[in-house]
């Protein structure tokens, strides 16, 4: 579990590598106010009491009271609650950073598996070690066969509570099998030697991707393990970190290099983002990181994300590819916006930067649960969350929409994605207007309709009794 020091100032900080600078200089061997060494870090509200928050029975109460798991405060040592000095914000947000990994994958892995008694085994390092789902550090993890992962004592304890319970258990495990042997990587954006692929490759693959992205000075490289089901382990991350780190000190003294290096990794680490790659440097990177990317040794099985159809699997998936991707949308096969949509009038009206983002989410089948009725698109777009967007259109062209999500643009990028997303959908309405359908119905098919409706959403319920009172 997470140990705590002061500095001379009284702040509170992470010892090890998880904590900022202040909390790195103190090593294994510095003794921290014994007070406050060993503490579980555990998701959701505080219980009353720190002898409740020790209880698996606590835990699970307070992981069965909250519908969004990403909703968390920590769970902090009497010694530094009671302090005059609070914790090192710095600190305080990585350990919140934790939490939300932590409840995101478990949340993912609970959705596809049925294994909830995962046989954990305990084994104490010499050095601290990376959690495969959190990213934390520490000398004590456990380590799953069932679930192929080796992770901190507080994921491994959260995962037996209820945490992430998804409202159906899986009928049969559908946690991805990890292949033996490497699986060469699709790569998009560029046309290295012996990476050509069809693209009709694409339906049926769970091969990693590499996305090659190049923009005005710089450019990054993704790496994605989406299609596999799985994600990058601590390993993994650590030899993709080393590879940065190695480019990095390469282009320190290039003074046409005027940016950082940087790993990003999403909150669930199927995607690692490398950025502020030079354009000439890209192929040279690409190949570094190859054997990362392809090899499964630094992999660990997680599922597959709730972001489009493109990543859907049937009953019993395998890898590589062996099973077909479920409903697969039409435009797998340019992954360009269908001719229909008026791409045009779309991009004169949006800021450049959120059209490339919109274009991207797109692209990334980020658009789900998508419904087109005459003129009207209605579809949910994977962001950050999960952010509904409603549209109007006029022959494939945009007239208005509405998004959920805090950008306060006309267009924001997820509006993009939806109105580029039209055209993989055949609209409802589209031989006949909703008057001819109106027009052409029975008095009793609309009573039966307007009964349906009632018994289904209160809401309509109450309209009709409002409508037709009297």
């Amino acid at each position: 579990m997470p140990t705590f020091a002061r500095t001379g100032s009284g702040k509170w900080h992470v010892v090890g590598p998880d904590g900022c600078r202040y909390g790195r200089e103190f090593d294994d061997d510095t003794s921290p106010d014994e007070t406050a060494t060993a503490t579980d870090i555990v998701a959701y509200d505080p219980p009353p009491t720190l002898e409740d928050v020790r209880s698996d029975a606590s835990i699970d109460k307070f992981a069965a009271a909250r519908g969004h798991t990403h909703d968390q405060r920590l769970v902090l040592p009497r010694t530094i609650e009671e302090s005059d000095s609070d914790l090192c914000a710095s600190c305080r947000t990585r350990l919140e950073s934790h939490q939300k990994r932590r409840s995101a994958v478990i949340a993912d892995c609970k959705r596809v598996t049925t294994v909830r008694d995962a046989g954990w085994k305990r084994t104490e390092h010499e050095t601290r070690r990376g959690c495969d789902w959190c990213r934390a550090h520490e000398r004590t993890t456990w380590h799953s066969d069932d679930l192929g992962a080796t992770v901190c004592p507080a994921c491994g304890r959260l995962f037996e509570t209820r945490l992430g319970e998804p409202e159906h258990t899986p009928d049969t495990d559908r946690l991805p099998e990890t292949p033996d042997e490497p699986v060469t990587p699709i790569v998009f954006g560029t046309t290295l030697p012996g990476t050509a692929y069809d693209p009709t490759d694409l339906i049926g693959s769970n091969r990693p991707l590499i996305n090659y992205r190049e923009k005005h000075t710089y450019a990054d490289v993704v790496f994605e393990l989406e299609r596999t089901g799985h994600g990058f382990s601590a390993e993994g991350l650590a030899a993709l970190e080393a590879i940065r780190a190695d480019y990095a000190d390469r282009v320190a003294d290039d003074e046409s290099h005027e940016t950082d290096v940087r790993l990003e990794v999403a909150t669930t680490p199927r995607t690692v983002t490398l950025e502020g790659v030079l354009p000439a440097d890209h192929e040279g990177v690409i190949t570094d990181c190859w054997d990362v990317v392809s090899d499964p040794a630094y992999w660990f099985p997680l599922g597959w994300p709730q972001q489009g159809y493109i990543h859907r699997r049937s009953a019993e998936p395998t890898i590589p590819g062996r099973e077909p991707v479920v409903e697969a949308f039409p435009r797998l096969k340019t992954r360009q916006p269908s001719t229909a949509v008026d791409t045009g009038t779309l991009r004169s009206i949006t800021d450049p930067g959120r059209y490339d983002r919109g274009e991207r989410y797109y692209e990334q089948g980020a658009v789900t649960d998508i419904e087109r009725v005459d003129d009207h698109l209605q579809a949910t777009v994977q962001g950050s969350r999960p952010y509904d967007v409603q549209v109007t259109l006029s022959n494939g062209s945009y007239v208005e929409g509405w998004c959920d999500c805090p950008d306060d643009a006309n267009l924001c990028k997820h509006i993009v994605a939806a109105v580029l997303a039209s055209g993989d959908v055949k609209p409802i309405g589209d031989d006949r207007s909703l008057e001819d359908a109106l027009e052409s119905a029975s008095a009793e098919d609309l009573r039966e309709l307007l009964r349906s409706f009632a018994e289904e959403d209160v809401t309509a319920r109450k309209r009709v009794y409002d409508e037709l009172d009297g």
